[in-house]
């Protein structure tokens, strides 16, 4: 049997022998680098150092977040507790203007109706005083005195200080104010200047008594009259 299959397959041993040479011929080429393998237990631990690094990223963006949303939250209760106190003092500053404005509103009218009161009494007063120095045009004597009358003052009881200057400087500047007074006739019969004697040392007497009294008006009056008896 084995002799047949010899004769039938015959076996060329150079052809062999050429092959096994071959095979031991060295490559030219670089050798290709066996891939590096791990063993199962060293997948497990590379995968779970990974997950675990992952994670710590991930819990550091979480706190991350957990802080800016905590600022946020504080920079908004900030944001309206300075709204809130803004509006509260906005609406302080609105009932503060509003009394401010009613005050000095109130004010004005008072100083208003007080400066009224002084002139009012300013002039009474002035009345009383032209009518004893014996002007006889008031209200022309009031215009042309605004000037002095605007130099009178109140005292701490309210009486007016300062008229008789007033009074004295119409009756030496503006004696066409004063009121004339008719000549008196003299007594028929009489003796040779007894009336203009007795008239004078009567209205020497008045002279003497207003200036005592400091009637201005009054001292013009008399001196008028004294100038007119001695002529």
């Amino acid at each position: 049997m084995t002799d047949t299959l010899k004769l039938l397959f015959p076996m060329n041993l150079q052809t062999f022998a050429e092959d096994a040479t071959e095979d031991q011929t060295p490559p030219t080429d670089d050798p290709v680098e066996t891939p590096k393998t791990f063993t199962q237990e060293e997948l497990d631990k590379i995968v779970a150092d990974r997950i675990a690094r992952e994670r710590k990223k991930s819990e550091k963006y979480a706190d991350y977040d957990e802080l800016k949303t905590k600022l946020a939250e504080y920079e908004r209760e900030q944001e309206e507790k300075q709204r809130s106190e803004m509006t509260e003092i906005e609406r302080w500053k609105t009932d503060y203007e509003k009394e401010a404005a009613a005050k000095q509103t109130l004010e004005q009218s008072v100083a208003e109706m007080e400066a009224k009161y002084r002139q009012e009494k300013i002039r009474n007063v002035f009345i009383t005083a032209a009518a004893s120095a014996n002007i006889a045009h008031i209200d022309d004597a009031y215009i042309l005195a605004s000037t002095d009358l605007a130099k009178v003052t109140f005292d701490e009881s309210g009486n007016v200080v300062g008229m008789d200057s007033v009074i004295q400087s119409l009756v030496e500047t503006k004696p066409f104010l004063i009121a004339q007074t008719k000549k008196e006739p003299s007594t028929i019969g009489g003796p040779s200047g007894y009336g203009h004697e007795t008239g004078a040392k009567t209205l020497e007497a008045q002279l003497e008594e207003a200036k005592k009294k400091k009637d201005f008006g009054k001292v013009l009056e008399l001196s008028n009259k004294l100038s007119q008896l001695r002529k």
